[in-house]
């Protein structure tokens, strides 16, 4: 069985990190750019919610 190079071992598990802090980073500035569009549109925000909830039903 042949060893493998640190660099072998490295590189997979980089990868995955720079995927899945990406993705946390998306999940919060999708938060952050929801919770400052829902203050400062709240009423139609309000009725696009109502809209959809209806539509889902």
């Amino acid at each position: 069985m042949q060893k493998k190079r640190l660099s072998e071992k490295v590189i997979p598990i980089l990868f995955d990190f720079v995927v899945w802090s990406g993705f946390a980073a998306f999940l919060v500035a999708s938060y952050v750019a929801y919770s400052t569009f829902a203050e400062r549109f709240s009423e139609p925000v309000h009725k696009l919610i109502g809209l959809v909830q209806s539509f889902m039903a």
